[in-house]
């Protein structure tokens, strides 16, 4: 077994995005998003590249302005991990490891990233991603949360928007109190293989059925090894998730 990765992260980033048109380059506390994400990347100690993946030059501007490394994909590719998958074929890399990491994720922290890289070096699986325990009630039963089940070595059986495992017997309300649930943090690591064969298929019956590409993935017999962490990440998706996460940066400016 190899004893050292050579591991790199990109993160696509769009400027056309749906919900939040421009959100890469929206301010929070005077450095925007996709910055704040780049800059927590650059601290992970096993990475040795961090790539911005993007198709519009705004994003390229800032890129230049705050001194990282960009790399221009075609607009008509359908998700991040095609722009993950294109930037890396087009960079000047050979990596072990590619991590697709969101430029959403502004709480980010390198040593996040670098047990995401040190789970992958000890286990043959060729895609790994992140999961936390449900607490609370409210996200247990939110559609936008996401949820997976693992098997008892550690790989997604499943993910799905609904409320999974169905506790049967037990009030919705004493869920938590009968199983443990977990929440899927979109933050991969790939073989550079596994990421190839992913974009590779076509969207498949599960995926577009919960509009979760991770599945495509599971379809196809590729397995993904989940690493349990309890760091709370604020993912950007809406005017509210920006205001949280100004607000935490904020309370840590004032300490």
């Amino acid at each position: 077994m190899k004893t050292t990765i050579k591991s790199m992260a990109i993160i696509p980033a769009r400027y056309a995005s749906t919900r939040f048109p421009g959100k890469p380059l929206v301010d929070i506390c005077g450095k925007t998003l996709l910055c704040r994400v780049w800059e927590a990347a650059c601290t992970a100690r096993l990475l040795d590249a961090v790539i911005i993946a993007t198709d519009d030059s705004r994003i390229a501007d800032e890129c230049e302005k705050i001194g990282a490394k960009c790399i221009m994909t075609p607009s008509e590719l359908p998700s991040g991990s095609d722009r993950v998958n294109f930037a890396y074929e087009h960079s000047n890399y050979t990596a072990d490891l590619i991590i697709n990491l969101q430029g959403d994720e502004p709480l980010i922290t390198g040593e996040l990233l670098d047990t995401l890289i040190g789970g992958m070096l000890s286990s043959k699986v060729p895609v790994g991603t992140f999961i936390k325990p449900i607490t609370d009630q409210n996200e247990l039963f939110d559609t936008s949360c996401v949820k997976v089940v693992k098997s008892q070595r550690g790989r997604a059986m499943y993910f799905s928007r609904s409320t999974i495992p169905f506790v049967r017997g037990a009030k919705t309300e004493n869920w938590l109190d009968n199983c443990i649930f977990y929440k899927h943090i979109g933050i991969y690591a790939y073989t550079p293989e596994a990421l190839a064969k992913f974009v590779s298929f076509p969207p498949t019956l599960l995926e577009k059925s919960e509009s979760l590409e991770q599945l495509r993935l599971l379809e196809h017999d590729i397995p993904i090894e989940c690493f349990e962490t309890n760091i709370n990440l604020i993912g950007v998706d809406t005017l509210e998730d920006h205001r949280k996460v100004v607000d935490y940066f904020s309370a840590g400016a004032n300490k």
